[in-house]
Protein backbone atom coordinates (compact mmCIF):
# COMPACT_ATOMS: atom_id res chain seq x y z
CA UNK A 1 0.00 0.00 0.00
CA UNK A 2 1.41 3.47 -1.07
CA UNK A 3 2.25 6.14 1.61
CA UNK A 4 -0.71 8.54 1.82
CA UNK A 5 -3.51 6.71 0.59
CA UNK A 6 -6.18 6.19 3.20
CA UNK A 7 -5.85 3.47 5.95
CA UNK A 8 -7.95 1.53 7.42
CA UNK A 9 -8.34 -0.03 10.40
CA UNK A 10 -10.56 -4.12 11.03
CA UNK A 11 -12.47 -3.72 14.58
CA UNK A 12 -14.33 -7.18 15.38
CA UNK A 13 -17.48 -5.59 16.28
CA UNK A 14 -19.82 -8.91 16.70
CA UNK A 15 -19.16 -12.70 17.09
CA UNK A 16 -17.37 -12.86 13.56
CA UNK A 17 -18.10 -9.57 12.47
CA UNK A 18 -15.36 -7.40 11.29
CA UNK A 19 -16.02 -3.81 9.88
CA UNK A 20 -13.45 -0.79 7.94
CA UNK A 21 -13.03 2.17 9.38
CA UNK A 22 -11.37 5.02 7.42
CA UNK A 23 -8.66 7.06 8.54
CA UNK A 24 -7.04 10.20 6.89
CA UNK A 25 -3.69 10.61 5.19
CA UNK A 26 -1.71 11.01 8.43
CA UNK A 27 -2.99 7.98 9.99
CA UNK A 28 -0.82 4.44 10.23
CA UNK A 29 -1.31 1.56 7.87
CA UNK A 30 -2.64 -0.85 10.77
CA UNK A 31 -5.19 -3.63 11.18
CA UNK A 32 -5.85 -3.74 14.82
CA UNK A 33 -8.26 -6.92 16.15
CA UNK A 34 -10.12 -6.31 18.86
CA UNK A 35 -10.83 -9.85 20.69
CA UNK A 36 -13.52 -11.26 23.25
CA UNK A 37 -11.84 -11.60 26.68
CA UNK A 38 -15.16 -12.42 28.31
CA UNK A 39 -17.05 -14.17 25.55
CA UNK A 40 -15.94 -16.96 22.89
CA UNK A 41 -16.16 -16.06 19.42
CA UNK A 42 -20.05 -17.09 19.00
CA UNK A 43 -22.33 -19.86 19.81
CA UNK A 44 -22.72 -22.78 16.70
CA UNK A 45 -25.77 -25.11 16.79
CA UNK A 46 -25.34 -27.75 15.39
CA UNK A 47 -28.49 -30.48 14.56
CA UNK A 48 -26.78 -33.35 13.82
CA UNK A 49 -28.31 -37.04 12.59
CA UNK A 50 -25.48 -39.19 14.20
CA UNK A 51 -21.87 -38.15 16.16
CA UNK A 52 -18.66 -40.49 16.91
CA UNK A 53 -18.62 -43.31 18.24
CA UNK A 54 -21.27 -43.72 15.93
CA UNK A 55 -20.13 -45.27 12.80
CA UNK A 56 -20.26 -43.77 9.46
CA UNK A 57 -18.67 -40.75 7.54
CA UNK A 58 -21.92 -38.98 8.15
CA UNK A 59 -20.67 -38.87 12.05
CA UNK A 60 -17.09 -38.58 11.82
CA UNK A 61 -17.90 -35.57 9.26
CA UNK A 62 -19.90 -33.97 11.89
CA UNK A 63 -17.73 -34.40 14.78
CA UNK A 64 -14.67 -33.20 12.73
CA UNK A 65 -16.87 -29.73 11.98
CA UNK A 66 -17.80 -29.48 15.49
CA UNK A 67 -14.14 -29.25 16.66
CA UNK A 68 -13.24 -27.29 14.09
CA UNK A 69 -15.40 -24.55 15.39
CA UNK A 70 -13.86 -25.65 19.22
CA UNK A 71 -10.67 -24.50 18.30
CA UNK A 72 -11.87 -21.60 16.34
CA UNK A 73 -12.79 -20.26 19.78
CA UNK A 74 -16.54 -20.71 19.09
CA UNK A 75 -19.15 -22.38 22.13
CA UNK A 76 -21.02 -25.42 20.20
CA UNK A 77 -23.70 -27.39 21.37
CA UNK A 78 -25.00 -30.37 19.60
CA UNK A 79 -28.31 -31.91 19.01
CA UNK A 80 -29.03 -35.19 17.80
CA UNK A 81 -31.92 -38.27 18.00
CA UNK A 82 -30.22 -40.92 20.28
CA UNK A 83 -31.70 -44.46 21.83
CA UNK A 84 -29.57 -43.99 25.01
CA UNK A 85 -32.45 -41.18 26.12
CA UNK A 86 -35.97 -41.56 27.08
CA UNK A 87 -38.35 -41.01 24.80
CA UNK A 88 -39.07 -37.27 24.32
CA UNK A 89 -36.47 -36.04 26.83
CA UNK A 90 -32.89 -34.96 25.76
CA UNK A 91 -29.38 -35.19 27.76
CA UNK A 92 -26.21 -33.17 28.44
CA UNK A 93 -22.59 -33.70 28.26
CA UNK A 94 -19.41 -32.24 27.57
CA UNK A 95 -16.98 -33.67 25.45
CA UNK A 96 -13.52 -32.32 23.83
CA UNK A 97 -15.07 -28.61 24.91
CA UNK A 98 -18.67 -29.72 23.10
CA UNK A 99 -21.66 -29.92 24.90
CA UNK A 100 -24.17 -32.76 23.29
CA UNK A 101 -27.35 -32.93 23.64
CA UNK A 102 -28.77 -36.32 22.61
CA UNK A 103 -32.79 -36.26 22.47
CA UNK A 104 -34.19 -39.58 23.15
CA UNK A 105 -36.26 -40.88 20.52
CA UNK A 106 -39.29 -43.20 20.09
CA UNK A 107 -39.46 -44.23 16.11
CA UNK A 108 -43.00 -42.53 15.81
CA UNK A 109 -41.35 -40.36 13.17
CA UNK A 110 -43.43 -37.27 13.93
CA UNK A 111 -43.42 -37.47 17.81
CA UNK A 112 -39.65 -37.83 17.22
CA UNK A 113 -39.51 -34.78 14.76
CA UNK A 114 -41.59 -32.81 17.45
CA UNK A 115 -39.27 -33.92 20.42
CA UNK A 116 -36.31 -32.70 18.08
CA UNK A 117 -37.63 -29.70 17.15
CA UNK A 118 -38.77 -28.44 20.88
CA UNK A 119 -35.47 -29.20 22.49
CA UNK A 120 -33.22 -27.81 19.72
CA UNK A 121 -35.55 -24.61 20.14
CA UNK A 122 -34.51 -24.45 23.66
CA UNK A 123 -31.44 -24.98 23.29
CA UNK A 124 -30.69 -22.48 20.72
CA UNK A 125 -32.90 -19.68 23.16
CA UNK A 126 -30.60 -21.30 26.51
CA UNK A 127 -27.04 -20.75 24.60
CA UNK A 128 -28.14 -17.67 22.72
CA UNK A 129 -27.27 -19.39 19.28
CA UNK A 130 -25.55 -16.72 16.38
CA UNK A 131 -25.56 -19.58 13.59
CA UNK A 132 -27.59 -22.86 13.54
CA UNK A 133 -26.11 -25.80 11.21
CA UNK A 134 -27.92 -28.70 9.96
CA UNK A 135 -25.69 -31.46 8.61
CA UNK A 136 -27.94 -34.01 6.98
CA UNK A 137 -30.80 -31.86 5.13
CA UNK A 138 -33.76 -34.03 5.57
CA UNK A 139 -34.79 -34.20 9.65
CA UNK A 140 -31.76 -32.00 11.20
CA UNK A 141 -31.83 -30.00 8.09
CA UNK A 142 -35.52 -29.15 8.49
CA UNK A 143 -35.91 -28.99 12.17
CA UNK A 144 -32.46 -26.25 12.00
CA UNK A 145 -33.84 -24.21 9.34
CA UNK A 146 -37.21 -24.19 10.91
CA UNK A 147 -36.21 -22.74 14.15
CA UNK A 148 -33.50 -20.34 12.33
CA UNK A 149 -36.81 -18.95 10.86
CA UNK A 150 -38.65 -18.89 14.30
CA UNK A 151 -35.66 -17.36 16.11
CA UNK A 152 -34.16 -15.25 13.43
CA UNK A 153 -30.66 -17.00 13.52
CA UNK A 154 -29.17 -17.51 10.25
CA UNK A 155 -29.58 -21.27 9.38
CA UNK A 156 -27.26 -23.47 7.05
CA UNK A 157 -28.24 -26.98 5.63
CA UNK A 158 -25.42 -29.21 4.49
CA UNK A 159 -25.84 -31.99 2.12
CA UNK A 160 -23.83 -34.88 2.68
CA UNK A 161 -24.94 -37.20 -0.08
CA UNK A 162 -28.04 -39.93 0.93
CA UNK A 163 -29.78 -37.06 2.05
CA UNK A 164 -30.03 -36.03 -1.52
CA UNK A 165 -29.59 -39.32 -3.62
CA UNK A 166 -32.31 -41.21 -1.14
CA UNK A 167 -34.27 -37.95 -0.17
CA UNK A 168 -35.71 -37.04 -3.79
CA UNK A 169 -37.19 -40.73 -3.61
CA UNK A 170 -38.68 -41.28 -0.55
CA UNK A 171 -42.39 -40.02 -0.09
CA UNK A 172 -41.14 -39.40 4.13
CA UNK A 173 -37.80 -37.83 3.32
CA UNK A 174 -38.64 -35.30 0.31
CA UNK A 175 -40.99 -33.11 2.30
CA UNK A 176 -38.37 -32.50 4.85
CA UNK A 177 -35.36 -31.88 2.34
CA UNK A 178 -37.78 -30.02 -0.01
CA UNK A 179 -38.30 -27.51 2.87
CA UNK A 180 -34.65 -27.75 4.43
CA UNK A 181 -33.23 -26.22 1.34
CA UNK A 182 -35.70 -23.95 0.68
CA UNK A 183 -36.08 -22.29 3.79
CA UNK A 184 -32.24 -21.73 5.24
CA UNK A 185 -30.32 -19.08 5.27
CA UNK A 186 -27.18 -21.02 2.99
CA UNK A 187 -27.05 -24.73 1.85
CA UNK A 188 -23.82 -26.45 1.20
CA UNK A 189 -22.85 -29.64 -0.62
CA UNK A 190 -19.74 -31.90 -0.17
CA UNK A 191 -19.25 -32.69 -3.76
CA UNK A 192 -19.46 -30.49 -6.59
CA UNK A 193 -22.06 -33.00 -8.44
CA UNK A 194 -24.28 -32.54 -5.69
CA UNK A 195 -24.44 -28.75 -5.09
CA UNK A 196 -24.61 -29.29 -9.27
CA UNK A 197 -28.06 -30.82 -8.42
CA UNK A 198 -29.59 -29.79 -5.63
CA UNK A 199 -29.01 -26.19 -6.84
CA UNK A 200 -31.07 -26.86 -10.46
CA UNK A 201 -33.78 -28.89 -8.26
CA UNK A 202 -34.58 -26.53 -5.55
CA UNK A 203 -33.56 -23.19 -7.49
CA UNK A 204 -31.07 -21.91 -4.80
CA UNK A 205 -27.38 -21.59 -4.40
CA UNK A 206 -25.37 -24.25 -2.92
CA UNK A 207 -21.88 -23.84 -1.96
CA UNK A 208 -19.19 -26.53 -2.58
CA UNK A 209 -17.59 -27.06 1.41
CA UNK A 210 -15.94 -30.58 0.53
CA UNK A 211 -14.42 -33.13 3.40
CA UNK A 212 -11.14 -33.12 5.04
CA UNK A 213 -9.01 -35.70 6.14
CA UNK A 214 -6.24 -35.09 9.00
CA UNK A 215 -3.11 -36.74 6.66
CA UNK A 216 -0.97 -36.55 9.99
CA UNK A 217 -2.87 -39.70 11.25
CA UNK A 218 -3.56 -41.16 8.32
CA UNK A 219 -0.14 -41.82 6.35
CA UNK A 220 2.08 -44.46 4.79
CA UNK A 221 3.06 -47.31 6.30
CA UNK A 222 5.45 -50.05 5.51
CA UNK A 223 4.23 -53.45 5.07
CA UNK A 224 3.72 -55.11 8.87
CA UNK A 225 4.61 -58.77 8.66
CA UNK A 226 2.75 -59.24 11.35
CA UNK A 227 -0.01 -58.37 10.35
CA UNK A 228 0.58 -60.57 6.69
CA UNK A 229 1.13 -63.75 8.81
CA UNK A 230 -2.18 -62.89 11.34
CA UNK A 231 -4.23 -62.44 8.38
CA UNK A 232 -2.88 -65.33 6.40
CA UNK A 233 -2.06 -62.89 3.25
CA UNK A 234 1.49 -64.45 2.52
CA UNK A 235 1.86 -65.00 -1.37
CA UNK A 236 -1.00 -62.99 -2.26
CA UNK A 237 -2.27 -59.74 -3.53
CA UNK A 238 -4.40 -57.77 -2.10
CA UNK A 239 -7.55 -55.68 -2.78
CA UNK A 240 -8.64 -53.31 -0.24
CA UNK A 241 -12.15 -51.98 0.65
CA UNK A 242 -12.50 -49.28 3.35
CA UNK A 243 -15.75 -48.87 5.49
CA UNK A 244 -18.58 -50.64 5.80
CA UNK A 245 -19.59 -52.60 2.91
CA UNK A 246 -23.52 -52.57 1.58
CA UNK A 247 -25.54 -51.89 -1.71
CA UNK A 248 -24.60 -48.09 -2.10
CA UNK A 249 -20.65 -49.05 -1.78
CA UNK A 250 -21.13 -51.38 -4.74
CA UNK A 251 -20.84 -54.37 -3.08
CA UNK A 252 -23.37 -56.11 -5.86
CA UNK A 253 -20.25 -55.28 -7.72
CA UNK A 254 -17.23 -55.80 -5.98
CA UNK A 255 -18.02 -59.51 -4.53
CA UNK A 256 -19.06 -61.34 -7.73
CA UNK A 257 -15.60 -59.48 -8.92
CA UNK A 258 -13.51 -60.41 -6.57
CA UNK A 259 -14.53 -64.06 -7.24
CA UNK A 260 -14.11 -63.84 -10.81
CA UNK A 261 -10.85 -62.34 -10.42
CA UNK A 262 -9.85 -65.24 -7.97
CA UNK A 263 -9.75 -67.72 -10.33
CA UNK A 264 -7.33 -66.50 -12.37
CA UNK A 265 -4.96 -64.85 -9.88
CA UNK A 266 -3.91 -65.18 -6.06
CA UNK A 267 -5.64 -62.66 -3.99
CA UNK A 268 -7.48 -61.67 -1.30
CA UNK A 269 -9.92 -59.26 -0.43
CA UNK A 270 -9.36 -57.23 2.82
CA UNK A 271 -12.55 -55.58 4.01
CA UNK A 272 -11.94 -53.12 6.35
CA UNK A 273 -14.94 -51.73 8.54
CA UNK A 274 -16.94 -54.93 8.19
CA UNK A 275 -20.23 -55.61 6.82
CA UNK A 276 -23.38 -53.30 7.08
CA UNK A 277 -26.18 -55.36 9.43
CA UNK A 278 -28.72 -54.30 6.53
CA UNK A 279 -26.35 -56.20 3.90
CA UNK A 280 -25.38 -59.23 5.84
CA UNK A 281 -28.05 -61.37 4.29
CA UNK A 282 -26.17 -61.02 0.85
CA UNK A 283 -23.15 -61.42 2.03
CA UNK A 284 -23.62 -64.26 3.47
CA UNK A 285 -25.59 -65.57 0.39
CA UNK A 286 -22.09 -64.52 -1.30
CA UNK A 287 -20.47 -66.77 1.54
CA UNK A 288 -22.88 -70.00 0.49
CA UNK A 289 -22.73 -69.52 -3.12
CA UNK A 290 -18.94 -68.34 -3.66
CA UNK A 291 -16.99 -70.59 -0.80
CA UNK A 292 -13.69 -70.49 -2.67
CA UNK A 293 -13.70 -67.03 -3.03
CA UNK A 294 -15.42 -66.57 0.25
CA UNK A 295 -12.18 -68.46 2.07
CA UNK A 296 -9.66 -65.17 0.73
CA UNK A 297 -11.94 -62.56 2.07
CA UNK A 298 -10.78 -60.98 5.56
CA UNK A 299 -13.17 -59.40 7.58
CA UNK A 300 -12.45 -56.96 9.59
CA UNK A 301 -14.80 -55.02 11.80
CA UNK A 302 -15.23 -51.62 12.17
CA UNK A 303 -12.28 -49.48 14.15
CA UNK A 304 -11.93 -45.88 14.39
CA UNK A 305 -8.40 -45.94 14.66
CA UNK A 306 -6.06 -43.90 11.91
CA UNK A 307 -3.17 -45.13 13.04
CA UNK A 308 -4.40 -49.33 12.60
CA UNK A 309 -6.28 -48.41 9.60
CA UNK A 310 -3.23 -47.13 7.95
CA UNK A 311 -1.08 -50.25 9.14
CA UNK A 312 -4.08 -52.03 6.96
CA UNK A 313 -4.14 -50.42 4.18
CA UNK A 314 -0.48 -50.73 3.83
CA UNK A 315 -1.10 -54.23 3.49
CA UNK A 316 -3.15 -53.40 -0.12
CA UNK A 317 -1.81 -53.24 -3.77
CA UNK A 318 -4.92 -51.50 -4.75
CA UNK A 319 -8.03 -49.93 -2.86
CA UNK A 320 -11.36 -50.08 -4.81
CA UNK A 321 -14.30 -47.89 -4.13
CA UNK A 322 -16.70 -49.27 -6.52
CA UNK A 323 -19.82 -46.82 -5.43
CA UNK A 324 -23.01 -46.52 -6.84
CA UNK A 325 -23.95 -43.13 -5.34
CA UNK A 326 -21.47 -41.35 -2.99
CA UNK A 327 -20.90 -37.65 -1.46
CA UNK A 328 -17.47 -37.42 -1.08
CA UNK A 329 -16.36 -40.24 1.17
CA UNK A 330 -14.07 -39.74 4.14
CA UNK A 331 -13.00 -43.46 3.21
CA UNK A 332 -11.39 -42.32 -0.08
CA UNK A 333 -9.78 -39.37 0.98
CA UNK A 334 -8.22 -41.84 4.22
CA UNK A 335 -7.10 -44.34 1.64
CA UNK A 336 -5.51 -41.33 -0.78
CA UNK A 337 -3.87 -40.01 2.66
CA UNK A 338 -2.73 -43.44 3.39
CA UNK A 339 -0.43 -43.04 -0.28
CA UNK A 340 -2.64 -45.86 -1.62
CA UNK A 341 -3.39 -46.36 -5.34
CA UNK A 342 -6.74 -46.18 -5.88
CA UNK A 343 -9.93 -47.37 -8.16
CA UNK A 344 -13.12 -45.66 -7.84
CA UNK A 345 -16.03 -45.15 -9.84
CA UNK A 346 -17.33 -41.77 -10.66
CA UNK A 347 -20.19 -41.23 -8.60
CA UNK A 348 -20.39 -38.55 -6.96
CA UNK A 349 -17.37 -36.54 -5.24
CA UNK A 350 -15.28 -39.17 -5.71
CA UNK A 351 -15.00 -37.88 -9.14
CA UNK A 352 -13.66 -34.58 -7.71
CA UNK A 353 -11.10 -36.86 -6.07
CA UNK A 354 -9.39 -39.44 -8.21
CA UNK A 355 -7.75 -38.36 -11.28
CA UNK A 356 -7.90 -41.17 -13.91
CA UNK A 357 -3.99 -42.22 -14.35
CA UNK A 358 -2.49 -39.75 -11.88
CA UNK A 359 -4.05 -40.59 -8.58
CA UNK A 360 -5.18 -43.61 -9.55
CA UNK A 361 -7.98 -44.83 -12.12
CA UNK A 362 -11.60 -44.06 -12.19
CA UNK A 363 -14.01 -46.54 -13.95
CA UNK A 364 -17.38 -45.27 -14.99
CA UNK A 365 -20.60 -46.40 -12.85
CA UNK A 366 -22.03 -47.44 -16.34
CA UNK A 367 -19.34 -49.55 -16.49
CA UNK A 368 -18.84 -51.64 -13.54
CA UNK A 369 -19.58 -55.06 -15.41
CA UNK A 370 -15.58 -54.21 -15.92
CA UNK A 371 -14.22 -54.21 -12.70
CA UNK A 372 -12.59 -57.49 -12.61
CA UNK A 373 -10.79 -56.15 -15.92
CA UNK A 374 -10.16 -53.10 -14.21
CA UNK A 375 -8.42 -54.11 -11.07
CA UNK A 376 -6.62 -56.87 -13.47
CA UNK A 377 -5.16 -53.42 -14.97
CA UNK A 378 -4.30 -51.92 -11.78
CA UNK A 379 -2.77 -55.40 -10.65
CA UNK A 380 -0.86 -55.93 -13.51
CA UNK A 381 1.23 -52.50 -13.32
CA UNK A 382 4.40 -52.46 -12.23
CA UNK A 383 4.36 -51.70 -8.58
CA UNK A 384 6.43 -48.78 -8.93
CA UNK A 385 3.74 -47.25 -11.04
CA UNK A 386 1.18 -47.89 -7.94
CA UNK A 387 3.25 -46.41 -5.91
CA UNK A 388 3.86 -43.03 -7.52
CA UNK A 389 -0.09 -43.05 -7.88
CA UNK A 390 -0.38 -43.59 -4.26
CA UNK A 391 2.23 -40.75 -3.54
CA UNK A 392 0.46 -38.06 -5.99
CA UNK A 393 -2.96 -39.25 -4.11
CA UNK A 394 -1.38 -38.36 -0.77
CA UNK A 395 0.14 -34.76 -2.24
CA UNK A 396 -3.44 -33.98 -3.57
CA UNK A 397 -5.75 -34.41 -0.55
CA UNK A 398 -2.66 -33.05 1.13
CA UNK A 399 -2.96 -29.83 -0.76
CA UNK A 400 -6.95 -29.82 -1.33
CA UNK A 401 -8.72 -31.39 1.67
CA UNK A 402 -6.35 -30.50 4.98
CA UNK A 403 -8.37 -29.73 7.92
CA UNK A 404 -7.09 -26.09 8.11
CA UNK A 405 -9.38 -25.92 4.51
CA UNK A 406 -12.67 -27.14 5.38
CA UNK A 407 -12.44 -25.18 9.48
CA UNK A 408 -11.27 -22.15 7.03
CA UNK A 409 -14.43 -22.67 5.06
CA UNK A 410 -17.14 -23.03 7.64
CA UNK A 411 -15.56 -20.42 10.26
CA UNK A 412 -15.86 -17.98 6.24
CA UNK A 413 -19.27 -19.12 5.88
CA UNK A 414 -20.45 -18.77 9.08
CA UNK A 415 -18.84 -15.24 9.50
CA UNK A 416 -20.85 -14.02 6.21
CA UNK A 417 -24.30 -15.69 7.66
CA UNK A 418 -23.71 -13.40 10.91
CA UNK A 419 -22.97 -10.31 9.15
CA UNK A 420 -25.73 -10.65 7.02
CA UNK A 421 -28.22 -11.25 9.73
CA UNK A 422 -26.63 -7.97 11.92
Amino acid sequence: MAFGASRRVWLVVGPFETRTLGFGRSGLDARVWTRYTSRRMGTLLIVAERVEPKRGGLAVATSRIARHAVEAAMSVHIVYPSKEVAPGLSGRREREGIVHHPVGVSGRLDEDFMALHHHTLAIARAARADVIHGIYATRPGWVAATVGCELSIPSVVSLRGNDLDRGLWRSDELPFLRGALTTASAATGVSRALCQRASAIFGRPVEHITNAVDVERFRPEARDPSLVASLELQGLEVIGFLGELRAKKGMRFLLPAFDALRARRDVALLLMGGVRDDARDAFLAFQRMAPEASARVRVIDYVRDPDRLSRLMALCDLMVFPSLFDGTPNALLEAMAAGRPILATDAGGQADLVEHGVTGAVLPIDRLDVLPDAIDEMLDLDSAERAAMGTRARAFVTEHHGLEDERRAYQDLYARLARSAA
